[in-house]
């Protein structure tokens, strides 16, 4: 009995990051000589792991149909957390962190409760969460300042030879991403955004799956915090802010489905590392800086419509096919009473 030989193909979608972040970054090295060594590579994969972070968990949320907006509020709440604890209590640096994990991780349960199992708007659920988190860290931390113990930046922004802690981080989270979307829960993810009560009907655990997705996606953002505060050495209740609008640009970066049942937490990094590149590439241009969000915004949308492009003309291939397949087909035969009138 012959065996069946199966091909493990690539998603298209981390095709298509992988090859957005290649011409990205291969611009920015052909115009920034300044970017060809390892210090400039270990401080720019540094400066976009917290977004790569907070992405992955934004994906979670989106693959399933949802929106997360907590994710600002979080950063900020774990961010202002190590800023003012971590020196304080400079003797349980792992326990402090634990509890920032943990605070993440109960802002996305309680999301996740609100939303599956009270029908909630995940917009209107996570921008309260969002204000809520933002408000807390306000009251701990009412205007920028804090610092965190030199050993806490040392380990998290060193080196092991050539190659930055931060990647070995990122590596880690995709290892994970693809064992839990084996799992039952994480595969689970996709069918509940492409068609909810399909998967409610096919018997798959929904309600356990999104709540697991939005309490991964918390657990996440505090860490994203944690590495944010480890860049800046600072706390600032606002900090998390800006991750509003450029963890969603970094998941259309990566190809990620806003209409979920679709998305890869590994296109996602590869998303915020190319995000990351455009001010450095307009740097290296010599163009102003106010010229950047002008010009994430244009990729952006290029990026958004390379699958339209392939969807169109993969559609133009297949009537092309079809208009020859029906030219090549062969004359009906003549019915049985019109050949024996013929005959006669």
């Amino acid at each position: 009995m012959q065996k069946k030989k199966f091909k493990i193909l690539p998603e298209p979608s981390l095709v298509t990051a992988i090859v957005i972040f290649i011409v990205m970054y291969g611009l920015l090295l052909a115009v920034s000589p300044f970017e060809r060594n390892a210090f400039a590579f270990s401080n720019y994969v540094v400066l976009f792991t917290p977004l790569a972070i907070a992405a992955v968990g934004t994906t979670l949320v989106l693959i399933t149909g949802g929106f997360d907006l907590s994710v600002a509020g979080t950063i900020s709440l774990s961010n202002v957390m190590a800023a003012t604890l971590l020196t304080k209590y400079e003797g349980s640096p792992a326990l402090i962190i634990l509890l920032i994990v943990l605070v993440g991780l109960a802002i996305g349960l309680l999301n996740g409760l609100l939303i599956v199992l009270l029908r909630l708007q995940s917009l209107a659920v996570t921008l309260a969460s969002f204000i809520i988190s933002t408000g807390i860290a306000l009251m701990l931390l009412p205007a920028p300042g804090g610092s965190v113990p030199p050993e806490f930046t040392a380990v998290l922004l060193d080196s092991i030879g050539n190659i930055p802690v931060a990647l070995l981080v990122l590596i880690a989270i995709g290892v994970l991403w693809s064992i839990f979307r084996r799992t039952r829960t994480g595969s689970a993810l996709f069918p509940i955004g492409a068609d909810r009560p399909a998967a409610v009907m096919s018997g798959i655990p929904v309600n356990r799956s999104e709540i697991t997705a939005y309490t991964v996606a918390g657990g996440l953002y505090a860490v994203a915090g944690l590495y944010l505060t480890a860049v800046t050495s600072s706390g600032d209740p606002n900090s998390g802010r800006p991750f509003l609008l450029t963890a969603f640009a970094a998941m259309a970066l990566g190809l990620v489905s806003f209409r979920g049942g679709s998305g890869n937490a590994v296109a996602a990094i590869l998303g915020a590392a190319s995000l990351m590149t455009i001010p450095k590439l307009l740097f290296g241009l010599g163009i102003a800086d106010f010229w950047v969000g002008a010009f994430q915004g244009l990729i952006i949308l290029a990026a958004l419509g390379i699958p339209a492009a392939t969807g169109y003309l993969r559609s133009k291939t297949v009537q092309k096919s079809s208009t020859g397949t029906a030219l090549a087909l062969p004359e009906p035969p003549v019915p049985a009473n019109d050949a024996q009138g013929a005959a006669t």
